[in-house]
């Protein structure tokens, strides 16, 4: 140590001792002025702030109370109440007693324990009247008053309490305030005075320090650095490296003591380009026994020396790798998601290649989840990404988009023949089982297509295009390959429009229901009408073909149907009131207003505003609303028959198709589609199904209504099989309430002879 560095450490010491004075003589003040911060602390933890804390709780849970109490009367529900009342009332005793432990609050203590017994009392009665059979609603008011007064006269005392301990609050946290703010400005001074002393003693620490401190951490930098770090020549030949050199040897497999290996094979070139850089420096990537290293070379050129930086990067290599797969590659089948399709087909739209983009998916997959399972459809998916894969054509390429969805990328297949053969080749079909671990699974396919350039100039437009093919596919029942026409788009817009249209019906009241007649042609009697719903939107007629199955889609056909089935049974019971005693009217519901959870409800408050029995009511479900969850929709079958109406199954034989539910639910009639009834007379196939359908119902204990009379050939064929009643235009078309009186009164009953000739 040198003469010139022993003052600085001499001076450097003397300001540290000095520092060190300070900070004991500031500890022994701010320890005795902490004792009395403490204890006013102490004081205001334990015995006022409880206190505040606690009359707040009183007072918030009397009002709770109050609330409870007014819940209960709203709601009537006593398994809610009961839980919640105890638990409220042992709030109120728990956080009164903390007034209990003060000796000043003790008469406002038992005051309020007087008013809370009387408030429990008058709850008691409360619920004891509430589960009397017949409310005593007047009593129930006249306590409740009772309990809001007792409240009010409490509420005065509660505020007085905390009105006088906010008080004591305050003043003992300005006091505690006076003491920390003396503490901090003790700290403030002592903390000024240390960081000049500091800085002194910095300073003359520095001094000492900087030049050894350098010179050695220069010197050690290179052989002590983790990684490796060599030296060449222009030669490229070795003239240092650090013992990290040999590590990375070994660890990459080569030999240990042979550092030259390390040094790339074409340094030469490599040379030439960092001649050229103006930084002087060039980074590069070298691979050896499947690890990948990263070389920094960097030209000193005053020594004219190249240094060399070695990472192996083969961990960040493989990590890259796996975060590239999960970001382009579905991992549950390992083929590329809609991120790689979106980036193949932008190049293949710069290089303006044609080729054709199909989106495909199973149907129904939300049945086959409920019906089997995640695990199960999970399986289904993956084994079936591998057959279509293993089926595709040379220059087509599988996607799985999400969950149900995949997509082709077809770069030969641009027509629509080759695009129905392409279909074809994957091999799926309804006949032949796709095998999994969970057993075989019957699936169907539906597919949409897009081609490039004619359907859309990039990625987000053909992709939006094939959409909505695949949703016109998954829409239609008997053709699963739909190619995209730029009709589509209009089609799509107008059934936004409609849809629109469609949310505003109800309230500028442009719906208008029709009765068609129904004939029994057994007794040849009018026995009932069906209900069905028109709509005139802006002087047009829109047909239900149209409206409903939007208004299904968007949840609209509950409000809807909920307004059918009110003004149904109001227009039934004019017809009873009109002396038709035994007239029924027949009302469609759909499946998604059947599984809505207050449906029945909706029944009996239709039934009961219009004052209808229920006997002159019918429901018409389809068989839909027996595809999931048969034992619910068996609980809500047997709630509505109950009540005394009938139950019927419309469209018979064209949805579910499944006669299990037939002995199972109490269903009264069976409709017989009309598209069954249209050919009878002529198609043999119709016929033999009419008949079976009739054999089954009358086997059954139902009654068979025939649905699209239109020929007199028609009624003659279904005489002959005993069918009980009929429906058409042979013998009304659907009429407007005012006209349907009209023909009822001339045609209750009917001699159907003058009526051979079309109704």
């Amino acid at each position: 140590m040198t003469t010139m560095i022993k003052p600085y450490l001499f001076r450097a010491s003397l300001s540290a001792g000095f520092a060190l004075v300070l900070g004991i003589l500031l500890s022994l003040v701010i320890y005795l002025s902490s004792d009395l911060v403490r204890d006013n602390s102490i004081d205001l933890v334990k015995n006022r702030v409880p206190v505040l804390s606690s009359i707040n709780r009183v007072i918030a849970d009397i009002s709770e109370q109050e609330r409870i109490v007014y819940e209960y009367y709203a709601n009537q529900k006593q398994s809610l109440f009961k839980p919640a009342i105890k638990l409220n009332q042992d709030n109120i005793f728990a956080h009164s007693q903390e007034l209990a432990k003060h000796p000043s609050f003790s008469v406002d203590f038992s005051h309020i324990r007087a008013q809370q017994e009387k408030i429990a009392l008058l709850i008691n009665q409360f619920d004891q009247i509430m589960q009397l059979p017949s409310n005593n609603w007047n009593k129930l008011r006249h306590l409740l008053a009772q309990m809001s007064q007792l409240r009010r006269d409490m509420l005065p005392i509660l505020y007085k309490i905390e009105q006088q301990t906010e008080l004591a609050v305050k003043q003992g946290h300005k006091t505690v305030l006076a003491q920390m703010n003396f503490n901090h400005n003790m700290v403030v001074i002592y903390a000024i005075s240390l960081v000049l002393l500091s800085l002194l003693i910095a300073w003359y620490v520095k001094q000492y320090a900087l030049t050894n401190a350098q010179n050695t951490r220069l010197a050690l930098f290179p052989k002590l650095n983790p990684n490796a770090i060599l030296s060449v020549n222009n030669l490229g030949v070795l003239v240092f490296n650090n013992p990290a050199c040999y590590t990375l040897l070994s660890s990459i497999g080569l030999v240990k003591g042979d550092v030259q290996q390390l040094v790339p094979s074409n340094f030469d070139s490599l040379r030439q380009q960092i001649s050229q850089n103006s930084k002087h420096s060039l980074t590069i990537e070298k691979s050896i026994n499947d690890h990948v290293l990263q070389l920094t070379i960097n030209w000193l050129v005053e020594l004219d020396v190249y240094d060399i930086h070695i990472l192996d990067i083969s961990e960040q290599k493989l990590a890259e790798q796996k975060i590239n797969n999960l970001a382009y590659y579905m991992q549950s089948t390992n083929l590329p998601n809609q991120f790689k399709l979106n980036a193949d087909i932008d190049e293949l739209v710069i290089e303006q290649n044609k080729f054709s983009l199909g989106l495909f998916e199973i149907r129904n997959f939300n049945r086959l989840v409920t019906s089997y399972g995640v695990e199960a459809i999970a399986e289904l998916t993956k084994v079936l990404a591998g057959i279509v894969a293993h089926n595709l054509p040379t220059k087509s390429y599988l996607y799985h988009l999400n969950q149900n969805q995949f997509a082709l990328l077809s770069l030969d297949v641009t027509s629509a023949a080759l695009l129905q053969k392409l279909v074809i080749d994957i091999g799926i079909n309804a006949e032949k089982p796709v095998v999994t671990h969970f057993g075989e699974f019957f699936i169907d396919l539906d597919f949409g297509f897009t081609l490039f350039p004619h359907h859309g100039e990039n990625f987000s437009q053909l992709y939006k295009n094939a959409h909505t093919a695949l949703n016109l596919a998954a829409a239609d029942k008997y053709i699963n390959t739909v190619i995209f026409n730029a009709e589509f788009s209009q089609v799509l817009k107008t059934s936004v429009t409609m849809l629109n249209n469609l949310h505003n019906a109800l309230a500028n009241k442009e719906f208008f229901l029709v009765f068609q007649p129904q004939l029994d042609i057994i007794n040849s009697r009018i026995t009932g009408i069906e209900t069905l719903v028109r709509w005139r939107h802006q002087d047009n007629i829109i047909s239900p073909v149209d409206f409903i199955p939007l208004a299904e889609q968007s949840g609209l056909i509950v409000p809807i149907g909920q307004w059918i089935l009110e003004q149904g049974c109001y227009f039934a019971k004019r017809l009873v009131d009109s002396g038709y005693q035994d007239i029924v009217v027949a009302i469609n519901v759909s499946p998604r207003q059947f599984s809505h959870p207050d449906f029945v409800q909706c029944v009996i408050n239709a039934l009961k505003l219009s004052k209808l029995s229920a006997k002159n009511l019918e429901l018409e479900i389809t068989e839909g609303v027996f595809m999931h969850n048969e034992q619910e929709m068996l609980s809500v079958l047997k709630q509505l028959k109950a009540l005394g109406l009938q139950l019927s199954i419309d469209d018979f034989g064209t949805g579910y198709s499944s006669l299990s539910y037939l002995k199972t639910f109490p269903v009264d009639k069976l409709k017989i589609d009309q598209s069954f009834i249209r050919d009878c007379h002529e198609n043999e196939e119709d016929k033999a199904l009419v008949k079976t359908i009739i054999a089954l119902g009358k086997n059954l204990g139902m009654s068979l209504i025939a649905e699209g009379v239109e020929e007199y050939q028609h009624l003659t064929f279904l005489q002959g099989l005993d069918c009980d009643e009929i429906q058409g235009y042979w013998f009304s078309k659907p009429l407007l309430p005012n006209d349907l009186v009209d023909f009822l009164s001339k045609n209750i009953e009917v001699d159907i002879t003058q009526y051979k000739v079309n109704g």
